[in-house]
């Protein structure tokens, strides 16, 4: 499974915004030039995580975007299916007059996407945050 631009850099987005959850607001310029993530195509990713209620926005000097809800409420299924804009859906059915080699081929895909489906659907952002915290050895806070 290959994720888009968008998706990966919206994860990059909400990971700096799980490790800030408890200190407040950033800015997208900041977010922006902590991730090294093109300004407008960051801002066109915040303004769809806002309408999905991922994020909220404040105006203001002090304002900026933050978690609308915990990272422990946020999987990763949720935010690849706003970001995607798909929903990860059971494999077609078996087809009339299937040949077994098309048939062995559907039934890989199908556990294929089971996998990602279970993988995606079991982790949240705050655990996906704690990964990378863990591998790197620091925690980010601004």
């Amino acid at each position: 499974m290959q994720l888009s631009k968008r998706t990966q850099y919206g994860i990059r987005a909400l990971i700096c915004f799980a490790d800030a959850y408890e200190g407040g607001f950033l800015q997208s310029k900041e977010l922006s030039a902590r991730e090294k993530l093109p300004p407008k195509f960051l801002e066109s990713i915040l303004h769809a995580l806002t309408r999905a209620k991922f994020l909220i926005s404040k105006i203001g000097a002090n304002g900026g975007y933050r978690l609308a809800r915990d990272p422990k409420d946020i999987t990763l299924g949720d935010i690849i299916m706003r970001l995607e804009d798909r929903q990860f859906d059971e494999h077609a059915p078996a087809q009339p007059n299937e040949r077994p080699g098309e048939a062995a081929v559907r039934r890989v895909e199908g556990k294929l996407e089971a996998a990602v489906r279970e993988v995606l659907n079991n982790t949240t952002l705050a655990d996906l945050a704690d990964e990378v915290a863990q591998q790197s050895g620091q925690m980010y806070y601004i």
